[in-house]
């Protein structure tokens, strides 16, 4: 799956020049927590955050009025506050890459960049709805996770028994296991002869670590 799959097209934007007040109700109004930042409606520069904003704006403690408040917000400008030169990625990127940069940078989102322009915003929501549906979580089926011995020909042999007992089969992954010999398969399936099939792993002397 490429991040054009999940990526929100044409998002929401503020110019460099525009106020952090501005930014700020956009936030809040749209109920978003990034927007990137362009200049001259063009070029991405950057990117402000509802923690930018936060950061910026005056203590809870602070002495001044509402109103000077709303003064001072609206003469901060957005390149003041925001993140510059943030991390992009391209929209035929995989998702998993999206996920992978996310994570390592400890960032909540990524602007979608193709050819110098904008075209997008890939969000943690979206990598995580794009894990419900690999996982076809939403869906109806049991799980099955399965320990195997980590050497070619073994999934085959699994999934040659689900065609035996007419099993269709959601989604596939695997996952480490604590004997680096083996590793965790995990399935999602339908079928209407589930107990048998459980029955029948076993007896072929694989591991069943849990079933639902």
């Amino acid at each position: 799956m490429n991040v054009s799959k999940r990526m929100m097209r044409n998002p929401l934007w503020v110019d460099e020049e525009d106020s952090m007040k501005k930014a700020m109700e956009l936030l809040k109004e749209r109920g978003i927590r990034h927007l990137p930042v362009l200049k001259d409606g063009d070029k991405l520069v950057g990117i402000v955050s509802e923690r930018d904003i936060k950061q910026a704006s005056p203590s809870t403690a602070t002495a001044l009025e509402i109103r000077e408040i709303y003064y001072l917000l609206d003469k901060v400008k957005v390149k003041q506050i925001m993140t510059r030169r943030p991390y992009t990625i391209s929209s035929s990127a995989p998702i998993e890459e999206g996920a992978l940069i996310m994570r390592e940078k400890k960032i909540g989102c990524l602007p979608v960049v193709d050819e110098g322009r904008l075209v997008g915003i890939l969000t943690e929501s979206d990598i995580l709805d794009a894990f419900i549906e690999a996982m076809g979580v939403s869906g109806p089926g049991y799980r099955v996770e399965l320990a195997l011995p980590n050497r070619p020909g073994m999934l085959f042999e699994v999934l040659k028994l689900m065609k035996d007992f007419d099993a269709n089969i959601v989604s596939v992954a695997t996952g480490a296991h604590d004997d680096p010999e083996k590793k965790v398969l995990i399935l999602r399936l339908e079928t209407k002869n589930y107990k048998v099939l459980k029955s029948a792993l076993k007896k072929a002397g694989h591991e069943l670590l849990s079933a639902d």
